[in-house]
Order: structure tokens, then sequence, then C-alpha cells
């Protein structure tokens, strides 16, 4: 019997006020302070305030070119804007001064995964995973092997991520989800129930709970969770498919 697919998961503009009094001395004085640009920045980021802080974070670099955090939170900025090749240079600069940093590697890995450089992207991911075994960069590589049907490698990855973070719903959802497509449907549903646990309120991983059923031939399970999830589903697409599971249960009970 062929399994059913499992689907994979993976603001308020403000403004600031600004006063027009007189600057004193010191104040003068922290104009020049890269790290007080880099500062104020944080603070506009903090706000959504995107503009003001890439202002920031250039005047920060001008005047200090090494300033490695401005680097990296103007990948932030530049990804926010959907400014992914800004993003990717902003990332890069920064891992020139400092490449161990695991983080910023995971971050480019997913600017690059943006512009659909997967290549790239998984070689950022692997670094980012070499230094500290980073819990963001294993679950990524999960996807991309996925996605790649490397499911062994996937699995192994995604596995390891748990280890990191055993409160990661999105990384037992995951776990699940390759672990139907490797046709074994009791450990995924072990998985999802582990997913569901964390987030009980989640639509998505409760669907793939139901397919996972299905795949395990425990129909009245599944027919059970879709019929009292079907009432809370919103969006109309995903309502049209737990119904054409229902009627998939019972054409195969029959």
């Amino acid at each position: 019997m062929k399994p059913v697919k499992i689907f994979l998961l993976l603001t308020v503009s403000l403004s600031l006020t600004f006063c027009t009094t007189v600057q004193t001395k010191k104040e003068r004085k922290n104009e020049n302070d890269p790290q007080y640009q880099y500062e104020k920045a944080v603070i506009a980021i903090k706000y959504e305030l995107v503009d003001e802080a890439i202002k920031y974070l250039n005047q920060a670099l001008a005047l200090d070119p090494s300033h490695y955090e401005s680097y990296n939170l103007l990948g932030l900025a530049h990804f926010k804007k959907k400014n992914f090749f800004q993003a990717a240079s902003a990332y890069e600069k920064c891992l020139e001064l400092r490449p161990d940093q695991p983080e910023v590697h995971n971050n480019l890995g997913f600017v690059y995964q943006e512009l659909d450089f997967l290549d790239k992207a998984e070689d950022e991911y692997k670094k980012a995973y070499s230094i500290d075994e980073n819990f963001n960069a294993g679950f990524s590589l999960a996807k991309i092997y996925f996605r790649q049907s490397k499911l062994e490698l996937a699995l192994d990855y995604v596995q390891k991520s748990i280890q990191k973070n055993s409160s990661s719903a999105a990384a037992y959802n995951l776990q699940g989800v390759i672990l139907n497509k490797m046709n074994r449907p009791l450990e995924a549903i072990m998985s999802f129930q582990s997913a569901i646990n964390l987030t009980p309120n989640d639509i998505i991983i409760t669907v793939n709970l139901g397919i996972a059923y299905i795949n395990n031939r425990e129909f009245d399970k599944a027919r059970m969770l879709f019929e009292k999830i079907l009432p809370l589903v919103k969006d109309q697409t995903l309502k049209d498919k737990i119904n054409e599971y229902l009627k998939l249960i019972k054409e195969r009970k029959n």
C-alpha cells in the first residue's frame, strides 16, 4: 500500500519620536562610537524600524569596518527587507572577521537557501554544525537532505537535533515526516505524538498524525482525529484535504 504523503512544516509598524534638544558633549562623543551606533540599531530592529537600523549600522561600520556585530545585524536587517544578496554579503563579511560563529554560518545558509544556492547553504550549515553541533544547523541539514530524498542522512541529523533540543515540536514533526516517507508509520506516529505533546493546538502536526494513522492502517483513530479537528480548520484548502482523507479512510476500510 502506497503511503499517504505528509505535510512538511517547517507586524505592527512603530515609529519613534526624537527630541530636538541640543546634544551634550558626551552625546556628541557617543556619535563617533561604533558600539553606540550598533546599540541604536539593535533598538531600531526591536521596533521593526529596519531602515533606521541599516542607517545606524552603516554609520557604525564607517567608524569601524571591523565591527563584526554590525555586519551580523546588518545581515538580519537586509533579510527582513528581503534584500537577500545584501544580507548574504553582510554575513560573509562578518564571517571573514569571525569565522568561529556558528549562528552566523547558519544564518548565511538560510539566506543562501532563499537565493536557491542549495550547495552553498549546505556548506554553511555543515560549518555551523562542525563548530558546536548547532541545533539549527542540524535541523536545516535534515530538511535539505529530506528534500533531496537522502532519508537516512536526514533522519540522522534530525535525531541529533532532537538530542540537542528535545523541546522542539518542529524537530519531532520533521522526524515524523521523514519516518513516514521511509514507510515506518508506527515510529512516525510516536514522533508526531511527541510534537503534539509540545504544541497541542498545532493543526498541521495533528493532520500529519492522522495521516500516519492511515498509513499504519489505524483507520478509526485517523477518522476520529480528522473529525475532531475539521471544525477548527480555517484554511479551505486544508479543510478540503482533510475531507479527502476521510473519504480515503472510508474507501480503504471497505
